[in-house]
């Protein structure tokens, strides 16, 4: 025996699972779920419950009159009895209005057959009824910004601008950041592309990549009018003309700016996994590079992803001996990366696997923890000619 409770919040659940495609016309209706009615020793065993249970059901059926189904049943020992089997739905709008659901169900319901009448997509559809809780509770004037925002990126697939160039009143860049998701999918599927990544959906340009270099030998700072440390968009050191003898890359930026003079040395810091844009400088691959990262499975994949665009790259206080000799520093790496890594020697492969699932497992080491007064002399040591 299921009371009204128990199928309501069964119907929350359907609800929750279902509206998205309900606003695509889908479903069966009507919806109908089954009371359960009990059998004749069941009601004979618990009296008082089942008188409670068509109580309940009365109340719903004298609500709405054609929702509860009945049926007859003729037992021997209880007599007829007229029981409710089943409690129907006509539609999705019924549904919102017994779970208090109504004005986000027509709310919904209107902006999405406004938005699919831009395109006719199934796909576009599709993507507009993944965005159900957004159409059917974003304050109007929000709605009205979103949509005058996606059509005009729609209708200009390579403008090229920065998003402050947008001009549409009441956009800056703070309010894209609030919607970029759905601003990406929507966009993406109207210009039927598979980009899912903002920038190259949108046609928007993005901010410069800008890399960050110090020369640590006073005549290289000749070279470029005395400066020693720069910060500039990527691609304008591809022309550098600069006679740097080696190149040092450390993760940390104020490791970075802690280095001290080394000759022929310049150092870039603060890049993280984003180091593709040090291949693209054909100075730089030319010159032998060092990499100089955290002891932890973060800093080893960061290694071999360098490694895979400068394959001479070798790595500076990044092996056991490192670990273990500094072992009362060890921190707790808590998200350890999980790919294989393809770039890395059988040494720190072995380290590697130690670190993610074997003997030293979610250990790191940060290279900051490391005194100066010690880190610096090792590194000087394997960088020397």
């Amino acid at each position: 025996m299921r009371t009204p409770e128990e199928l309501r919040r069964r119907l929350q659940s359907r609800w929750q699972n279902q509206r998205r495609n309900w606003l695509l016309g889908q479903g069966e209706w009507p919806l109908s779920l089954s009371t359960e009615p009990p059998t004749e020793a069941k009601v004979l065993a618990e009296w008082a419950r089942f008188d409670e249970w068509l109580a309940q059901w009365r109340v719903i059926a004298q609500r709405h009159a054609d929702a509860v189904r009945y049926e007859a049943r003729a037992w021997s020992r209880v007599g007829e009895q007229n029981l409710p089997c089943a409690w129907r739905f006509a539609s999705p709008e019924a549904v919102a209005l017994e779970l208090g659901c109504s004005t986000a169900w027509s709310r919904a319901k209107q902006r999405f057959a406004v938005l699919a009448a831009w395109k006719d997509d199934a796909a576009w559809q599709v993507e507009l009824s993944r965005h159900f809780d957004l159409l059917a509770n974003l304050d109007e004037d929000e709605f009205q910004r979103l949509c005058t925002v996606v059509d005009w990126l729609w209708r200009h697939p390579a403008s090229g601008l920065y998003p402050r160039q947008l001009p549409i009143a009441g956009i800056d860049t703070k309010w894209l950041d609030s919607y970029r998701g759905v601003t990406t999918a929507w966009v993406g599927v109207l210009h039927a592309s598979e980009a899912r990544e903002f920038y190259a959906a949108t046609g928007l340009r993005a901010a410069p990549d800008r890399l960050r270099m110090r020369l640590l030998d006073r005549e290289l700072c000749v070279v470029i009018g005395g400066l020693s440390d720069i910060e500039a968009p990527a691609e304008e050191f591809i022309g550098l003309m600069l006679p740097a003898r080696q190149v040092l890359i450390v993760e940390n930026l104020v490791t970075g700016l802690a280095c001290e003079t080394l000759p022929g040395t310049v150092v870039f810091m603060r890049r993280g996994y984003a180091v593709e844009v040090l291949a693209k400088l054909p100075w730089l691959a030319q010159l032998p590079v060092y990499y100089w990262g955290d002891i932890d499975t973060h800093g080893l994949a960061i290694l071999s992803r360098l490694r895979g665009y400068l394959p001479r790259t070798q790595s500076l206080m990044m092996d056991e001996a490192t670990l273990l000799t500094f072992k009362a520093l060890w921190g707790r790496e808590e998200k350890p990366a999980a790919p294989e890594l393809a770039h890395l020697t059988e040494a720190e492969q072995q380290l590697y696997r130690a670190l993610r699932e074997g003997e030293y497992k979610q250990v790191r080491l940060e290279q900051e923890r490391i005194a100066w007064n010690v880190a610096w002399p090792h590194v000087t040591s394997a960088m020397s000619p």
